[in-house]
């Protein structure tokens, strides 16, 4: 029996708007009669504010007293929209996302990604968003963290650049991996670098194949389980900053990474803190990204590694 496909009411479109703190005049609630043009510009507006209000975060998986996660639309909408600070990682960003641009009139599904860690590619292990506008279509990720995309990809295999933070850059290549036995397959593969000094890195590859349910319950299961998973070893908490004349821009990123918070602006690092303590790294979660977690939470990364111990607990 077929899924049914999740849609947003008005009502949580409005709070989902909210959310991310997107401008009333840019609010709109219908994209089926626009125009091809001002479908893709709603589409880039959506994913910056986005990016710009809701962290790429795995709190999740180490402040908890279940340390679940989970990927229904309406769980994610608890959790996200409902709150004024929380986020998650890429199957929680992208499914919520992808739930409210299909709520809009979006056409669009979803595709798993293999992940490039410098020694070769992971398993599946990363989700995405290809949307169709007109003829064309685009990857679209709110989920990958600090050198994610920020605006929609055409899947145009001449190799189109589009500015990143600048003065970094990103692209869709189409090609081969050298992880692949068979010279004849081809992927799309995303690609990032920092300054127009430096070549592009791989960052993920993914094909066009729609990832169903069954697919992502595994998937998470994986990362949010997995001790092979870097995300069951390691915090992260980042999110993006708009700039510019009338924030038309994202032109940074704030980082918490394991036991510090880093400013990067324009591709530097602008100012950096060390946690001593759990509760410096509490402090920061609520200064700088508003998550208040509950006691319960915070009691759950007690003896867990990725716990801040200072000489005093030993």
């Amino acid at each position: 029996m077929p899924v049914q496909i999740r849609t947003f009411s008005r009502d949580q479109i409005e709070k989902y708007f909210a959310r991310i703190r997107l401008p009333s005049k840019y609010q709109k609630f219908d994209v089926s009669k626009d125009s091809n043009t001002d479908a893709l510009a709603f589409l880039g507006v959506l994913q910056k504010y986005h990016l710009s209000a809701v962290p790429f975060e795995n709190l999740s998986v180490h402040y908890s007293p279940h340390r679940h996660v989970s990927i229904h639309a309406d769980e994610l909408f608890n959790k996200i929209v409902e709150s004024d600070g929380r986020g998650g990682y890429c199957m929680e960003n992208n499914r919520l996302f992808g739930t409210l641009l299909k709520s809009l009139g979006f056409k669009l599904y979803s595709a798993g990604a293999r992940v490039n860690e410098g020694h070769g590619y992971t398993g599946w292990g990363h989700m995405i968003n290809i949307v169709s506008v007109g003829q064309d279509k685009y990857m679209v990720d709110v989920g990958f963290g600090p050198n994610g995309a920020l605006c929609p990809l055409k899947l145009d295999r001449s190799g189109l650049e589009y500015p990143h933070i600048a003065p970094g850059s990103i692209r869709l290549s189409w090609r081969n991996i050298e992880d692949n036995t068979d010279p004849d397959q081809r992927l799309w593969i995303y690609e990032h670098r920092i300054n127009d000094g430096v070549d592009f890195g791989e960052v993920y590859c993914f094909t066009e194949l729609e990832f169903l349910p069954c697919d992502y319950a595994v998937m998470n299961h994986f990362t949010s389980t997995s001790t092979e998973s870097m995300f069951t070893h390691m915090i992260i908490c980042a999110k993006h900053v708009l700039g510019g004349d009338d924030d038309k821009e994202i032109v940074g990123v704030v980082i918490l990474h394991r036991d510090s918070l880093k400013w990067r602006m324009l591709g530097k690092n602008e100012r950096e803190q060390k946690f001593e303590t759990e509760a410096d790294r509490l402090k920061a979660l609520e200064d700088v990204f508003r998550i208040k977690l509950s006691p319960a939470e915070q009691n759950g990364i007690r003896a867990r590694v990725t716990e801040i111990r200072s000489s005093m607990d030993f």
